[in-house]
């Protein structure tokens, strides 16, 4: 007997052909496109439900090289003068018809440029493009303005109210004596590849009276660095190719983040006024003499976190001058080890003699081999007493290395106050073998500490 179709149940009150997209609120597709690029966004005007809700975005994003790959043909007589002159003319279209009352955000990327940028008129429309969304209570503003070498931050960016965020990316920073910089709003500032003089980049700094965050990337000409405003807490700086002595003066930063990138023999980071420092992070190191780090270790020496990236760490165990490193009052330190070898157990127990206030002690142990695969450094198991580390974490990414093994001998044996050492697995957990291997041998060395427990976490 054949069995009959069952009949298709539509529940009361519904309708399986509804598009939800019709029903959705326009505020909510307005937050939608927001997050798209502006070109993407004015595109969406081809759908029937979408119209002109592109007009009502509150963030415009405009980013030359997607314009450049999407909206012109593959054309050889096509110059690049040519697409920027079509790219211009579209965002000109944009922020007439923009209707929103306000802007949150506006990002606008020209990167690489080929061409240099002589037409004064090009210049003109950027600076006109700024000052329209400053007119709109602009918040956030991204610049990335990459060849742009003549082109100057306009009177009403350093004047703006309304600006809490402010990233550029290869502009020119100008010394205004007679202009009065004032940006009361600005918690954020990001300058990358920025050319100026000192006086241009102490007078954008100094402007910000409530800024909290300042990154410098990439300053070649800056050799006096003055961070005035009370409320910064935390200044980020990359200093690539140094080649002179750079003065930094940050007396009300708290976090400081500093990587120096040279193979000059004259260079010289000199930081003075860092009383209130708390936490300082090393992030990259020169491949010069290190007596320059060594005079910086001796200005920090008085912060209570103290962290050495992979990268610095790399160029510390590399070079094969003798390093001095000053007695300190760092309370927290965080390594992170390049290699496993003698050198650099040997490096990582010269930070530990010199930091004798230590209370916890942070290793990283990235791409590390098997206890069975690597030879043991074989140093001394006596390195000096270690009277207030209390907490030793081992956050593992692989293997287990003889490097740590003795190193977790070393700290046992000499930690007298030492409450815990946890190894735990930052990634790829070790195989049961491995680990059980790893609590036999943990188990069978000296404790400093009667109070002392070993964790594998």
């Amino acid at each position: 007997m054949e069995s009959r179709p069952k009949k298709m149940i539509r529940l009361k009150g519904t309708n399986n052909f509804d598009d939800r997209l019709s029903g959705m609120p326009d505020h909510l597709i307005v937050h939608i496109l927001s997050f798209m690029p502006t070109l993407d966004a004015v595109k969406t005007m081809l759908l029937r439900r979408f119209g002109n809700l592109w007009t009502l975005v509150p963030a415009l994003w405009f980013d030359f090289d997607l314009y450049d790959r999407i909206c012109l043909p593959d054309d050889e007589e096509v110059t690049y003068y040519d697409v920027f002159t079509s790219f211009a003319r579209f965002v000109r279209n944009v922020l007439l018809l923009h209707r929103s009352p306000t802007i949150d955000s506006f990002r606008l990327f020209i990167k690489p440029l080929e061409i240099r940028f002589e037409d004064r008129r090009i210049i003109h429309d950027i600076q006109m493009w700024l000052r329209f969304v400053t007119d709109r209570q602009v918040k956030d503003v991204d610049f990335c303005f990459d060849g742009f070498d003549k082109l100057a931050l306009p009177h009403c960016i350093v004047t703006s109210q309304s600006l809490t965020r402010l990233t550029l990316f290869g502009c020119t920073l100008e010394h205004r004596p007679h202009v009065d910089f004032h940006m009361e709003s600005l918690r954020e500032l990001s300058l990358s590849d920025v050319k100026g003089s000192n006086e241009a980049f102490n007078q954008v700094i100094s402007g910000c009276p409530n800024l909290r965050e300042v990154k410098i990337d990439g300053a070649d000409e800056l050799s006096v660095l003055n961070i005035t405003p009370p409320s910064v807490h935390k200044l980020c700086l990359n200093l690539q190719n140094l080649d002179h002595s750079f003065t930094l003066s940050c007396p009300n930063v708290k976090i400081l983040e500093v990587a120096v990138s040279s193979r000059h023999e004259s260079f010289m980071v000199d930081a003075v006024a860092v009383s209130s420092l708390q936490l300082v992070n090393v992030a990259d190191l020169p491949y010069v003499d290190f007596s320059p780090f060594e005079t910086f270790l001796r200005q920090i020496r008085n912060v209570d976190v103290f962290t050495l990236s992979r990268d610095a760490f790399q160029k510390l165990c590399w070079g094969k001058v003798k390093i001095n490193f000053p007695r300190n009052r760092w309370k927290r330190m965080v390594l992170r080890p390049c290699m496993y070898d003698k050198k650099c157990l040997q490096r990582t127990l010269e930070l530990l003699k010199s930091s004798v206030k230590l209370e916890e002690l942070i290793i990283y142990s990235e791409f590390a081999r098997c206890i069975d695969e690597y030879e043991s450094p074989q140093l001394s198991t006596t390195i000096c007493e270690m009277p207030r580390l209390k907490k030793v974490t081992i956050l593992r990414s692989g293997g287990f290395s003889k490097f740590h093994l003795q190193l977790v001998e070393l700290l046992l044996g000499n930690a007298v106050v030492l409450e815990k050492l946890v190894i735990t697995p930052h990634q790829n957990p070790l195989t049961v073998v491995d680990e059980m291997h790893l609590i036999k041998q943990v188990s069978k060395f000296r404790r400093a500490s009667a109070n002392a427990s070993v964790i594998f976490a």
